[in-house]
Parts: C-alpha cells; structure tokens; sequence
C-alpha cells in the first residue's frame, strides 16, 4: 500500500473553480389581452398564462405544463415567474400511480377473500 505524500495531489479545489455566480433572470412582463387571461413573457420570449376560471388562477408554465391553481392572481403569477417545481411529477403520472394502487389493493383483497374461504 503506497503513502500518498503530495499534498497538492489530494487539496480541495480552490473557490474560484468550484463557485458559479447565480443569474438572476429578468422579471416578467405581463400583458392583458382580454379580461380573466395573463399573459407572461421574459426577454420577449413567451414564460406563461394564467387564465381565471371557477374561482381559481390556473397558471401554466412555458411549455404548458400545469404549475397548479390558486385563490390569488399574486400567487399564481409568483407560479408562472419560478416555473415548474424540480422532481414534481406531472398530474397524469401521479393519476396512473393512483390507479395501479388501488388495483393491487383490490387484488390483496380478493386473495386474502379467497385464502379465508379455503
């Protein structure tokens, strides 16, 4: 087994190479083409909508994904400015992770029914 004995060979990077400066992106721009509709754009590049419907702002991202309802234009317009949340999962998968749920539960059901009638 070999005795590492350069220093240098093992020392951390040094700030400067590890540290990235944070961009701060530009704000918003919100345009109002009829009422209940907000429109979003940055940097001349559309970023999302919100539309008001049934008592809620339903805000959508830039690609259209789904970024939630809310009771409050303000919050829903902080939604279409942070964008989508990372590691949430889209609505149709969380959907699809319900059902194969609830099928494998009523399949533990109707073996545990058929080991208690045996």
């Amino acid at each position: 087994m070999a005795l590492l004995t350069n220093i240098t060979a093992v020392r951390a990077p040094r700030i400067e190479e590890s540290a990235s400066v944070p961009t701060i992106a530009a704000p918003l721009n919100w345009a109002t083409p009829e009422s209940k509709l907000w429109i979003a754009s940055r940097n001349g590049e559309y970023a999302g909508m919100i539309e008001y419907t049934e008592g809620h702002f339903l805000a959508t991202g830039a690609t259209g994904f789904d970024l939630g309802g809310f009771s409050d234009l303000g919050q829903a317009m902080s939604a279409v400015d942070r964008g989508p949340v990372a590691g949430r999962l889209p609505v149709g998968v969380l959907s699809n992770v319900a059902i194969v749920s609830a099928v494998v539960a009523l399949s533990m059901v109707g073996m545990g029914l058929t080991v208690i009638a045996a």
